[in-house]
């Protein structure tokens, strides 16, 4: 039998799709220019690898050592892909 891996669409979520404790790497964020780099400034940016701390308004988030509050507004255009499926590529 052939299993079939699923497409990468099927694999992005938004950021507030996440669990509590769960860890995901940023895919891309539908975000303006100077959003993206305040985030990016503050360490969340493409490829980088966070924790979701806290559910809710805000929404916390741990990027290395930084711990961000981001409105449900900005993470709902923030797309990850959850580590485990990250790892399995």
């Amino acid at each position: 039998t052939t299993t079939i891996a699923p497409t990468l669409e099927q694999e992005l979520i938004p950021l507030s799709d996440l669990s509590h404790r769960e860890e995901a790497v940023v895919y891309v964020a539908d975000l303006e220019q100077d959003e993206r780099e305040a985030l990016a400034a503050m360490g969340l940016h493409v490829d980088c690898t966070l924790q979701l701390c806290q559910q809710g308004q805000p929404c916390i988030v741990q990027v290395e050592a930084t711990r961000l509050g981001l409105s449900r507004e900005v993470t709902n255009r923030i797309l990850v892909r959850r580590c485990g499926v990250c790892n399995e590529v």
